[in-house]
């Protein structure tokens, strides 16, 4: 290649290189951006009052904070925080909580009814009696969580995955499923009634609703 043909090359592709920078800081500056002033002003109302309904708390850290009981319906705590929070009996019927890190927290008897959890982290999440009826669960990561009893009727749960989870009398009624991975989840007595299940994976160290080991089969 001569000097002419790559200097037209590099000028080709500076616009480009230039294009994809951009978008990279973007992404990063997004992911990592820093609670505004309001944010961070709700974040201490919460913790004060155990109650901040239908609050902007995007990107806020609360990591191993106590919020048992706490009212959050309709907040907005996408990409937050909470990994190892206490989250007994609190109540985020309707909270948006796209990308949020609950990984380790303890969220039994929670509400999450309608809630958006778009690819969140719920992984060793416990979460025995939690509701998640007609919540998104889209991508959400369950593995290795506490899922005993909980609610999952009429959520959306592709892509969802719950390997190695702990599903014993959860209840699937009218969830679709596709894509869902339950490859080592313990699914002893839960009910699929109505669900979409023609697109649920399990194998051989599944635990069917029967007990028999997997592949499970449903009728």
């Amino acid at each position: 290649m001569n000097v002419f043909m790559k200097t037209q090359a590099d000028f080709l592709l500076l616009p480009l290189a230039t294009t994809f920078g951009l978008m990279a800081v973007f992404s990063i500056s997004t992911v990592y951006a820093q609670p505004n002033a309001a944010q961070t002003e709700n974040r201490n109302r919460l913790i004060t009052t155990n109650s901040c309904v239908a609050c902007d708390l995007r990107g806020v850290s609360m990591a191993g904070q106590n919020l048992l009981g706490a009212d959050l319906r309709q907040a907005d705590l996408s990409r937050a925080d909470l990994r190892g929070a206490f989250l007994i009996g609190a109540n985020l019927s309707k909270a948006r909580l796209i990308g949020v890190d609950l990984s380790g927290a303890v969220i039994g008897g929670t509400v999450m009814s309608g809630a958006d959890l778009q690819g969140s982290n719920l992984s060793q999440v416990n979460a025995n009696r939690t509701s998640f009826t007609q919540a998104d669960l889209t991508g959400v990561d369950f593995s290795g969580a506490l899922l005993e009893r909980a609610n999952l009727e009429g959520a959306n749960l592709h892509g969802a995955n719950f390997k190695n989870a702990d599903l014993y009398e959860a209840r699937f009624l009218f969830s679709g499923m596709a894509d869902t991975n339950f490859s080592g989840a313990n699914l002893h007595a839960a009910d699929f009634s109505e669900a979409e299940v023609s697109g649920m994976r399990t194998d051989a160290s599944t635990t069917c609703p029967d007990m028999n080991p997997g592949p499970c089969i449903f009728q």
